[in-house]
């Protein structure tokens, strides 16, 4: 399968997948946004844990690479581990900013 096609699905399923963020949300919130002030610092804490979230991801990558220096296939593994399970987690956070977006555009009552 072609980057192109494979970014198409994944794109598709992300959709999916934001749709049903979307509804779940918004179930359990009740309701929108009472305020644009209140999107915005919602937003803010998602865009901040997401931050941090990077900055740990980039420090396992480094750290990935001193275990290649080192010639330690075992901590090269873990941390390999460690970078796909936060990865997926960081993708999952990027995916609720894009959803609280949305329903900042289309759920704040001001």
């Amino acid at each position: 399968m072609s980057n192109l096609s494979e970014n198409a699905q994944l794109l598709g399923n992300l959709e999916h997948t934001t749709a049903e963020l979307l509804e779940g949300m918004t179930e359990e919130r009740g309701r929108g946004f009472a305020s644009d002030n209140e999107s915005w610092a919602a937003l803010k804490g998602y865009l901040e844990r997401a931050e941090k979230m990077r900055k740990d991801i980039e420090k396992v990558h480094k750290e990935m690479w001193d275990a290649i220096k080192d010639q330690n296939d075992d901590a090269y593994r873990a941390l390999a581990n460690e970078l796909t399970r936060a990865s997926s987690t960081l993708a999952a956070e990027w995916i609720t900013v894009s959803v609280l977006g949305k329903i900042a555009v289309e759920m704040t009552d001001e």
